[in-house]
Order: structure tokens, then C-alpha cells, then sequence
């Protein structure tokens, strides 16, 4: 009645992706860490929701690290997985283990090659963050 226990998607329109091929391919798409690569599109859960996003959407992945220094302890790290379109960073995920982060990478270039590799500086000289 409610649609409770239904799995829904939010798409990169905020659009609602219901359809049953969807759910499908989510449900047997290989997972790594929080996100998870199906054959038509790539999954991952931030704050509760779960986005849908095709391949094709993604320009530009990188890494970004950043530390913690906590009082008296020694230094820690996570690392970000940003996923950018345009000059736009829509997605921000965190992970604990560089290696997984390193994975998703290679395994994106092999779903689809034009997705390019690295960080690009913005034009106008200011980084652009979600903190």
C-alpha cells in the first residue's frame, strides 16, 4: 500500500527509477564497499537514499584523501571516491580502504573507457568542496 519495502532509486535528475530492470540489475551487480556496478548503471546509498547513475553520466572520477589528526593519536585517513559530470562534483562517497576506492576505478575504465582519471583544477582557481 505504502510502498514499503519497494526498492527505489533516485536517477541524476532527481527522477524516481522504479522499473523492475533496474532492481534487477542492482541486485546482481557486483559490490564493493557502498556502491555497487551493475550492467546498466552504477548504485550507491549516501544519507539514506540509493542513486542510480548510467555510465555514460560520469566524465571524471579521482580520489581524494584526507586526514584526520586527532589529539595525542597518530594520523588517519579516508579516502573519497568523487564522481564528477561537467565541471561538477555530484558525488562524494566515503571509504575506509584505498584499495577499494582503486577497484572501482579500474572497473569503471573497463565498463566504460571515456570515463577519464584524475583531478582538474577549476578554471577559476577555487576548489570546489562539500565540507
Amino acid at each position: 500500500m505504502f510502498g514499503f519495502g519497494k526498492v527505489r532509486f533516485r536517477g541524476v535528475n532527481k527522477e524516481k527509477i522504479t522499473d523492475e530492470a533496474h532492481v534487477e540489475d542492482f541486485k546482481a551487480a557486483e559490490k564493493i564497499g557502498r556502491v555497487s556496478l551493475g550492467k546498466l548503471a552504477f548504485y550507491y546509498k549516501d544519507l539514506g537514499v540509493k542513486y542510480c547513475v548510467p555510465y555514460d553520466y560520469i566524465d571524471r572520477t579521482f580520489t581524494r584523501i584526507s586526514e584526520c589528526q586527532p589529539d595525542d593519536s597518530p594520523a588517519y585517513f579516508y579516502y573519497r571516491l568523487i564522481l564528477v559530470h561537467g565541471e561538477k562534483e555530484f558525488a562524494n562517497l566515503i571509504f575506509n580502504e584505498e584499495a577499494d576506492v582503486d577497484k572501482i576505478h579500474a572497473r569503471l575504465k573497463e565498463i566504460n573507457p571515456d570515463i577519464a582519471y584524475g583531478y582538474i583544477p577549476p578554471a577559476d582557481g577555487k576548489r570546489r568542496h562539500f565540507c
